[in-house]
């Protein structure tokens, strides 16, 4: 886009003395100043080009109105250009912004990732655990049940030979009465 500045050429005689061959010598010539203001925003040691006013129809052609329109509209489009110029800075601003949160959301996310590796690593160990430990609870409830079977064929055993010794018991004891009894009798 084609920057056009409007501003006055000024001109001031300046003098300087010289000595020259041993005389002193008064030059005086002309000094031009073109003013810019701060908003034209040129750089240092930037180059810039001057063309006279009367000099424009010869670089744009014969119709000086067309040019002026053009140079109007260059000024209209310099405001929108600055329009422009201050909607990207604060785009860029807003990438910036958006980039620094994306890092952390990326950042976030690689965390929450690892962590989430980890607990899925002791979920299955965890589950291994489960199931080691509940073949060994089937192995103790098989032993439990075994070993129960075993306590009531046992208690059984001991009912069944109480039972013959009270029934031997009482065998003896009516067997001592009645001995018993002969005995007396004979005595």
């Amino acid at each position: 886009m084609v920057k056009v500045i409007k501003s006055a050429v000024k001109c001031y005689k300046k003098k300087t003395k010289k000595t020259v061959g041993g005389k002193k010598k008064i030059y005086e010539y002309n000094q031009y100043l073109v003013p810019l203001k701060r908003s034209d925003k040129f750089e240092c040691s930037e180059e810039v080009f001057i063309i006279p006013q009367n000099q424009i129809a010869e670089l744009v052609g014969e119709d000086l109105l067309m040019a002026e329109d053009y140079l109007k509209n260059l000024g209209a489009t310099n405001s929108h250009l600055e329009a422009y110029e201050r909607e990207l800075a604060e785009l860029e601003w807003k990438h910036n912004e958006l980039s620094k949160s994306y890092k952390e959301l990326v950042s976030k996310n690689s965390k929450n990732n690892k962590k989430l590796r980890l607990e899925t690593e002791q979920v299955k160990i965890l589950e291994s655990d489960k199931a080691r430990l509940m073949s060994k609870l089937e192995e103790v409830s098989d032993i439990h049940k075994d070993l129960k079977k075993n306590y009531e064929l046992e208690t059984e055993k001991v009912k069944v030979l109480e039972e013959e010794l009270n029934k031997d018991k009482d065998i003896w004891t009516s067997l001592k009465s009645r001995l018993g009894s002969k005995k007396d009798g004979e005595e």
